[in-house]
């Protein structure tokens, strides 16, 4: 399933920092073609609705309410998106244990 393709594209990729860094400031298709390229494909919409779910329960999970100001994106500040998702908003889901059961979902 998508799902654990894109949390797993995401946990390669903060092993591959000079990858991230080619992507970073790609369009959402050209990353989600390196992850389908990557043997991980998954699309936009499955994306969106995986990430934005993910966001939120790591905002209920930390007592936060999960709007425009949302703690945790405070991370963004002059940085890509990518990178926020990488190396922040995985390690932040993987210490909450929200990602246990998503990345071997079929």
């Amino acid at each position: 399933m998508s799902e654990s393709n894109v949390i797993g594209f995401l946990r390669d990729l903060a092993q591959r920092p000079d990858l991230v860094d080619r992507l970073k400031d790609k369009s959402k298709d050209e990353v989600i073609a390196a992850a389908a390229a990557a043997g991980q494909p998954f699309t936009a919409q499955e994306f969106n609705a995986l990430i934005w779910e993910l966001e939120a329960r790591l905002a209920g999970e930390r007592g936060e309410e999960f709007n425009e100001r949302f703690p945790l994106w405070s991370l963004l500040w002059g940085r890509y998106y990518l990178e926020f998702l990488v190396f922040d908003l995985v390690p932040s889901l993987d210490e909450t244990g929200l990602l246990v059961g998503l990345e071997h979902k079929q």
